[in-house]
């Protein structure tokens, strides 16, 4: 299939590891030019290397997203690189975790600040430029804890599930203009921060890393932990002129994962 984003210009937040950098190369390989942003120097220059490598136009910009100033900047990069944008992936995250007792003010509020709002603000700063693309698509990266908050999943959930509201909302103001706006749910995915987790897990667990993953493992019916590379086909399919008609969905991609049915 034709994914019809060769030339197009795209920012993809948090896009120096892991998912967003998966989501980035993605993009690259189809032919779209990318700025990614972040706040790891190093990351982010090895990040635009590889995009880079790709023979496409590339940028890696650090900046700080808890900041109104940092937001406007990362999309101000990918206009100045590229004359415009046209597609804004929303992915920077936080990894603060917690219950109501174990996290205070200040704890629970990081996530709605240095996602839920970051978001906002780039989409904010995003939407003259969308306006002006031919496709303007926004495609928000939230995890699968708000359909399933684990017991220190209190940030993540309240951070998706406020994300989702705030996406829904968004798709209904802009769609009459062509742009359309979605959240991609993934789980707990196999990215760089996975070797810290397993090794908790195995500590938790008084049990060998072999035996850990295992017990990551039986979570999906998949057999296997999700990568970041399942997420990518899901965001470039939104960002496609093939999903023009697709707008203000959540969709999740957990290897089976979540329990239920949802609509």
């Amino acid at each position: 299939m034709d994914m019809g984003l060769k030339g197009k210009s795209v920012l993809v937040t948090g896009g120096n590891r892991g998912v967003g950098l998966a989501i980035a190369l993605a993009f690259a390989d189809e032919g779209a030019n990318v700025v990614v942003c972040g706040r790891d120097k190093v990351a982010l220059a090895e990040a635009e290397a590889k995009l880079l490598a790709k023979g496409i136009k590339a940028k890696a910009v650090a900046v700080d997203l808890f900041t109104a100033a940092g937001c406007s900047g990362a999309v101000q990069a990918a206009v100045d690189a590229f004359g415009g944008l046209d597609i804004l992936v929303n992915n920077a995250s936080t990894a603060v975790s917690g219950n109501i007792e174990t996290l205070d003010d200040e704890g629970l509020m990081e996530r709605l600040q240095g996602k839920t709002l970051a978001y906002m603000r780039c989409c904010r700063a995003a939407l003259p430029h969308l306006r002006k693309s031919s496709r303007g698509r926004v495609i928000c990266i939230g995890g699968s804890a708000v359909r399933q908050a684990g017991a220190t999943a209190l940030p993540s959930a309240l951070g998706n599930s406020s994300i989702v509201a705030f996406v829904k909302q968004f798709s209904t103001t802009v769609a009459a203009q062509g742009i359309t706006a979605n959240t991609v749910h993934p789980p707990f995915t196999k990215t760089d921060r996975y070797p810290k987790r397993l090794a908790a897990r195995a500590k938790e667990l008084g049990v060998s890393e072999a035996q850990a993953e295992a017990s990551f493992v039986k979570q999906f019916p998949i057999g296997r932990l999700v990568e970041p590379s399942d997420i990518a086909p899901m965001v470039l399919f939104l960002a496609s002129p093939h999903a023009s008609a697709i707008t203000g969905q959540s969709i999740v991609i957990d290897g089976g994962s979540t329990p239920g049915i949802y609509y």
